[in-house]
């Protein structure tokens, strides 16, 4: 009796194992969905790489969150990723919380016009910052010190954006054609009350989509490039979501990884190349 629940249970394992290599052979099969070069900005280490008794290594797929760029993910976009907008014309947070997220799929680019726009703001601001000064808005140190993170958010933050989001992957595809800049992902969206004030300044509560989550944020590094990763010099303080300024220790930009998005939108990475310390990434 015990040796036919132990043939069962191998059984099961052989199957299930023999339907995970069968769904990413077929992710992989064929032309890629998106064959994209990022670097450590858009994929730096999972914190887990640091761990002596971690033998496994991923990277993370970082989203720039920055605020100004997600406008695009308005009432309109949530209706038509399914949520029930036209009752909540005074939306009211309690409620709107309690509308479970759904999933979509979410357009990411890469280096392109959300990014040029992140990085004019970025030198528009610093711009200001001698104006600020003399009117006594910031002290020296202050303004010295923004200038310092301005600069660094332009040297090593994420140039990967959120665009767009829809349910279906061909139409996606057909909008954004460029496999080498837009990546179709899985995510979780979900409905949120956005409190800023409207254009004219007039408070308004309005109803805005947020990527909850990226399904596939965390990608494997195959065994054959470990060695690659393992040897960069120092640690990184580039992490996923957001980017961390120490003026003692700034991160730099130190691999690049050429990953591709299969049939079923999975990514595996089929390059890791480092970056020449003398080399440097255009802001």
């Amino acid at each position: 009796m015990k040796r036919r629940y132990l043939y069962g249970a191998l059984a099961l394992v052989i199957l299930v194992n023999a339907l995970v290599l069968t769904g990413v052979a077929y992710n992989r099969s064929g032309v890629p969905d998106a064959l994209v070069t990022l670097t450590e900005r858009e994929m730096p280490l999972a914190s887990t790489f640091y761990r002596r008794e971690n033998s496994g290594v991923s990277l993370w797929l970082n989203v720039n969150a920055d605020i100004e760029e997600q406008v695009w993910f308005d009432e309109k976009k949530l209706a038509e990723l399914g949520f029930s907008v036209e009752r909540m014309e005074e939306p009211d947070y309690r409620e709107v919380y309690r509308v479970l997220p759904k999933k979509a799929l979410v357009v990411l680019e890469y280096n392109g016009e959300a990014w040029q726009r992140f990085r004019q703001r970025q030198l528009d601001e610093i711009a200001a910052l001698p104006l600020k000064q003399q009117q006594g808005k910031l002290t020296p140190k202050t303004a010295a010190r923004q200038k310092q993170e301005k600069l660094f958010h332009l040297t090593v933050a994420s140039r990967l954006f959120a665009i767009d989001a829809g349910l279906n992957a061909g139409d996606l595809r057909r909008r954004y054609a460029d496999k080498g800049r837009y990546i179709i992902v899985p995510a979780q969206v979900r409905m949120q009350v956005d409190w800023r004030a409207a254009k004219g300044g007039n408070e308004k509560k309005r109803l805005r989509g947020r990527i909850q989550k990226i399904l596939v944020e965390r990608i494997h590094v195959p065994l054959q490039f470990h060695e690659s990763l393992e040897s960069l010099p120092g640690k990184t303080y580039i992490h996923p979501g957001y980017t961390y300024y120490n003026p003692k220790a700034p991160a730099k930009v130190r691999y690049r990884v050429e990953v591709a998005f299969g049939k079923r939108l999975e990514p595996w990475i089929k390059a890791v190349e480092k970056i020449d310390e003398d080399a440097k990434e255009t802001l």
